[in-house]
Order: C-alpha cells, then structure tokens, then sequence
C-alpha cells in the first residue's frame, strides 16, 4: 500500500479495533457472567469441567465471534456507509476519479483490511476478556474450584480446531460485512435522502452475512 493508503488503513483499524475495545471488554465479561451463573445455579451445572467446557463451547466457539461481528455492524459498518454514501452524494468520488486517484484503492482496500484485522483482534479480546471473567465468576460463586483450576479446565476443552474456526469466523465475517458497507455506501445517489436507506442495508445484510457464514462454518466444521 502506498503511504496515504496506509494512513486510511491505520484510521479504519483504531476506529474498529482500538477505539472498540473498552465496549467490547464490557460486554464479554456480561457475557460470561450470564452464561457462568446459569451454568452454575440456573442449570445446575456446578462441576468445574462442565463450567470450563461450556466456556468454550459458548463463547469461543460462538458467541464470541457473533457477538463481535454485531458490535462492528452496528459500530463502524454504518459509519463506512454513511461516510462513503455522502462522498457518492456530494460528488467526492467523481472528484477523485477526475484527479486519477482509484476509489477502491483508496477508500475499499484499506477499510476491507482495515475491518478484517480489527475483527480478528477484538474477537481474542472478547475471548480473553470472557474465559478470565468466567474463571473468576465460577471460582467466587462454587469456592470448591479455584480459577487456576477452571482456567485449567478450559484449556483441556480447547481444541487446534477451535483456532482455526475462531479465524474462520472472523476473518472471512470482516471481509464480507465491509464489502457490504462499501458497496452501499456507494451505491448511494441521488440526494442525501438516499444515504439512510443505504446504511440501513448495509447494516442488515452484513448481520445476515455475519451469521450465515458463523452457521455454515459450525455446520461444516462440527456437524460434518
């Protein structure tokens, strides 16, 4: 990438990635709370193995993925197709083009690695945020298994094939729900009227591409 090219890149990563991080953290620590306390009191399931195994097959294996992918629709899918929908209205692509710059260098290249890379990251943060809050919800909740312990448990449960699902799941997820937002956004003509519609499907069929793809992958992988 050329430097300005890279400058855009830098931008879309610390907005999706960075930027989103203390949210995400929140959030997957609510996450493990929830599913540690049914497990533990609402289930009825107080081993310290089922507790670990649950972890890792609820949020590792799913909810952190989906849950991420939602926080980026909804967070910078919209922003992508708001902003880029505007430059298509107000003419800035046309300029652009006139000055010999190619739009999908500089404004799809970038914000496609840009939101690939920042969902991978933030998904190994809600994971990590998610299996340290569940150890430690568990530990408090049965003191007969310390978090040493369940943390123990949760690496016995994990599996090399989890990893490459947890890549899978976001890597391919990212792509796709920021071609959807760049593709909207410009699609848009017209009068500024036309940008909210456009953001409004961009939001929409990136959460169906989100959760088509998590389905195909968890079908494939663990039901083939």
């Amino acid at each position: 990438m050329r430097p300005v090219v890279r400058a855009v890149l830098y931008r879309q990563i610390l907005f999706t990635g960075v930027q989103a991080i203390p949210f995400t953290a929140l959030i997957a620590g609510l996450v493990a709370m929830i599913v540690v306390v049914q497990a533990r009191l609402g289930g009825g399931m107080g081993e310290g193995g089922v507790v670990g195994r649950l972890l890792v097959v609820v949020i590792v294996r799913e909810l952190g993925p989906l849950v991420v992918g939602t926080i980026v629709v909804a967070r910078s899918c919209s922003a992508i197709a708001a902003e880029l929908g505007n430059m298509r209205v107000g003419r800035e692509i046309d300029s652009l083009v006139a000055m010999g710059v190619d739009p999908f260098e500089y404004l799809v290249l970038p914000r496609l690695t840009g939101v690939a890379v920042a969902v991978m990251c933030l998904t190994v943060v809600f994971v990590t945020v998610s299996l340290g809050a569940g150890a430690g919800i568990s530990a408090l909740l049965a003191q007969k298994t310390g978090a040493g312990e369940i943390m123990r448990l949760i690496g016995e449960n994990l599996q090399p094939m989890d990893h490459l699902v947890v890549l899978a799941k976001t890597v391919v997820p990212g792509l796709l729900m920021a071609a959807i937002s760049c593709h909207e956004g410009l699609s848009a003509s017209g009068s500024v009227t036309a940008v909210p519609p456009s953001v409004t499907a961009a939001v929409v069929r990136s959460l169906a591409a989100v959760f088509v793809w998590d389905s195909l992958v968890t079908a494939l992988v663990y039901l083939a």
